[in-house]
């Protein structure tokens, strides 16, 4: 039987009275019920309390209605759906709008293919391999990602995470001397080792995405990811400096590389290269100005690094810059298209440590890419598919005897910015780089090593600028700026695949810590409203006479409860009153003090809007000294953040309410939610504190609180009330009105003569007939 909305959305189904399940479904809404017409149930027509539905229930409904539809669909149409969620290609490429998307994905096409043929070349040569390998590479699996990936601004291919940590792998091969029995030179041994380190890490990035290993990527924080991408940059930056300046020698990678590089560069000054540091220097003067005007217009409009790449072809041809001046090209390496090859199964446990590196590094960069630009879409994403397209992808890499890729961050903000709108701008690129593949004999050889090491730096300003950004200018998050910075050093010192585990573990060290130290606040009333807001924020907020407000921004459990008792031991415990008695009132208090506490109280009870806004701007309401605000004879305890309390946590509510209760002060809980209540019903929280003592809202608790405490006074004092004003005191009475001058605008007396009613009849939760209530009014 339907009850509340709540209890309905509590299933998939509704219980049928025969035992049977029904689902529920929607059809035409303007069908009408009939007994005797048989017809589909519309739980928006049918059932009177769904006039009015969300668009959350309305999704959900839909939702169940095509998952019945289909159950009678045959399993053709199935297969076609598990085939278009596989192959995404064919999902986004049927309903393309050529008139609405086809210039857009045309420019920003031609402007990634321009800046990846540069890029593929740079990264090529820094992992040691080819530079035409770098080309083949970012062709294959940009088709291939187009074809299988489910996010439409991200660009695949070589890329700079994934090129350092290859070239750590093989850096040993390039110095050890070949085996005397081995017929496999150091060149073919290191192309065996790559394919092979890529074959384990596609396996690797495969098995993550089927066994739904994904979820890692919550753990990688945005900081940490930009410290990452600043310390990657540092290496590459470091490693392309000695290209520039034209020094040779095996490049150190791993622990403490950045130190040994800029030694080799200091002994090695002398051996500096006139003509590379020259043709480097001039060509980041011609990228420079113009990276500034792309990224001032938010479009990358002009392909400056093919235009540099272009020039410095042409000039190499026509001047002869080899010949005529001794400048390094990238002739030195073959230009032909890798031969397919397998992976050695030999080679499997040496390269092992080196491909989980790749993997995780592959897997965090590339889902962090693809993450944030479908969230700035708002596109759908899945995770798990791509973890394993990544896989697919460097498992066919891999088998054409080429290196792993990864998602490129440079590629992927300017397809974004240049109009990108679906993978099709991906497909121009490939077309660009298979042109380039094409002309790789003839022309890529003149091009100069300095060149693109000056492409390569010009383009890694963005690394640093987001860094400086989220790190350095923004320090709003003291946690978060440390988490870039350890990050960072961590990548500068132990090397980017050490480092990023190390950045990953020590945030979540630090989201442990925030766990432990959660946020604690005493709140504050807002004059003339139900509010209440942290004292140290809000400026007008006023404390109650007599009443901490507590307020924890986080769940009661285990792992910070020591820290709650703490901190409500600094706070609060030493402001309480020592055993609740009078005589300790009479020590701390004097006769007006404890009137003027009992005096507010009333008024906080009583008064309309319209007399506390008069009230707001007397004396009285804004004094705030120290005898005030030290008594404290209730605490309430805000959990409208709690989410949970474990069993720790109880025990630790159970203790502060037993605690308060032996010195006489009340201990309230206020806006817990129903699954807190229920937490510490099972945990046995109210065998020792009454349900009396928990209320819906902050505001409910302080009204409660004030008319005890009103209560109590007065039973203290009997029905004497002295008041000195003006060295008189005024004796007993019922009410008394103070007149004073008539330029006051808080004439108390006027007030009630104009409501035509009793002071008394006003004030909620007194139940006393003889009554005394007192009112007091102080010249300004």
């Amino acid at each position: 039987m339907l009850g509340s909305s709540e209890s309905f959305w509590s299933s998939d189904t509704i219980p049928d009275p025969s035992g049977s399940n029904i689902p529920l479904v929607r059809t035409d809404k303007s069908c009408t019920f009939n007994a005797k017409t048989p017809h589909r149930v519309s739980f928006t027509t049918d059932i009177p309390y769904f006039h009015r539905i969300d668009n959350h229930n309305e999704e959900k409904l839909l939702g169940y209605e095509r998952k019945v539809s289909e159950l009678t669909l045959p399993v053709s149409y199935n297969l076609k759906k598990l085939f278009r969620r596989a192959f995404p290609f064919f999902r986004w490429f049927p309903r393309y709008r050529v008139k609405t998307w086809f210039i857009g994905d045309l420019l920003s096409g031609i402007s990634v293919g321009l800046l990846t043929i540069p890029l593929s070349l740079a990264f090529a040569v820094c992992a040691g391999q080819p530079p035409i390998n770098g080309l083949y590479t970012s062709l294959i699996t940009t088709v291939l990602y187009c074809l299988l990936g489910t996010t439409q601004h991200l660009s695949y291919g070589a890329s700079a995470f994934t090129v350092l940590l290859i070239a750590k792998s093989t850096g040993h091969i390039e110095t050890q001397e070949p085996a005397p029995d081995s017929d496999c030179s150091p060149k073919c041994s290191r192309e065996l080792h790559v394919v092979t380190l890529t074959c384990v890490s596609g396996i690797i990035l495969i098995s993550m995405g089927i066994f739904r290993l994904s979820f890692l990527r919550t753990y990688i924080s945005k900081p940490v990811m930009n410290g990452f991408k600043a310390g990657t940059a540092l290496h590459l930056l470091v490693i392309l400096l000695t290209v520039l300046l034209g020094i040779d020698g095996p490049i150190h990678h791993g622990p403490l590389s950045l130190v040994y590089i800029f030694k080799a560069i200091i002994e090695n000054i002398n051996k500096i290269h006139v003509a590379s540091v020259i043709t480097g220097l001039a060509t980041l003067a011609f990228l420079v100005p113009f990276k500034v005007i792309n990224c001032i217009y938010s479009r990358h409009l002009i392909p400056i690094e093919f235009i540099a790449l272009a020039v410095s072809i042409w000039l190499s041809f026509w001047l002869e810059l080899e010949d005529s001046y001794d400048l390094r090209l990238i002739n030195n390496y073959p230009f032909t298209l890798p031969k397919p090859v397998l992976p050695s199964f030999s080679l499997i446990s040496s390269v092992a440590v080196d491909a989980v590196a790749v993997a995780l590094v592959t897997f965090a960069v590339s889902i962090s890419l693809g993450s944030e630009y479908s969230k700035k879409h708002n596109q759908s994403y899945h995770p798990h598919q791509e973890t394993i397209v990544l896989g697919f992808c460097d498992l066919v890499l891999s088998f054409l005897g080429i290196f792993a890729a990864s998602g490129v961050w440079e590629q992927t903000v300017v397809q974004e910015k240049a109009w990108g709108q679906t993978q099709a701008a991906g497909l121009v690129a490939a077309s660009l780089s298979l042109i380039a593949l094409f002309c790789a004999e003839t022309l890529l050889p003149l091009v100069p090593k300095a060149v693109l090491g000056a492409i390569v730096i010009s383009n890694l300003g963005c690394y640093f600028e987001f860094f400086w950004k989220y790190c350095f200018a923004c320090k709003k998050n003291k946690y978060d700026f440390v988490a870039g910075i350890i990050t960072f050093a961590a990548v500068c010192l132990l090397g980017i695949d050490i480092g990023l585990g190390v950045g990953i573990f020590f945030s979540i060290l630090l989201t442990l810590h925030r766990l432990q130290r959660p946020s604690i606040a005493i709140l504050g009333h807002i004059p003339n409203t139900e509010n209440y807001t942290n004292l140290s924020i809000e400026k007008t907020a006023k404390e109650i006479v007599g009443i901490k407000i507590v307020k924890t921004f986080d769940s009661i459990y285990y792992g910070n409860v020591d820290f709650l008792l703490s901190w409500m031991k600094l706070k609060v415990n030493c402001n309480l009153r020592s055993g609740g008695s009078s005589g300790s009132d009479n020590e701390l208090y004097s006769e007006e003090d404890k009137y003027n506490m009992l005096w507010e109280s009333t008024q906080f009870l009583a008064l309309d809007e319209n007399a506390l806004r008069r009230l707001n701007h007397t004396a009285l309401y804004r004094r705030r000294i120290s005898k005030q605000t030290a008594d404290v004879h209730t605490v309430i305890l805000d959990c409208g953040s709690v989410s949970f309390v474990d069993d720790e946590g109880a025990n630790a509510l159970i203790y502060l309410f037993e605690q308060y209760q032996s010195k006489g002060v009340g201990f309230i809980l206020a806006s817990c939610s129903s699954a807190v209540l229920k937490n510490l019903q099972e945990q046995g929280y109210f065998k020792s504190a009454s349900r009396t003592f928990t209320f819906s809202s902050i505001h409910d608790a302080v009204l409660v609180a004030l008319q005890q405490t009103a209560e109590r006074n007065q039973s203290l004092r009997g029905s004497e009330c002295i008041l000195e004003t003006n060295g008189e005191i005024l004796p007993e009475c019922d009410t008394v009105e103070i007149n004073t001058d008539t330029n006051n605008s808080t004439n108390e007396g006027h007030w009630q003569r104009e409501r035509g009613e009793n002071f008394s009849d006003q004030r909620t939760g007194f139940t006393s007939a003889n009554q005394r209530i007192i009112e007091y009014e102080t010249a300004l």
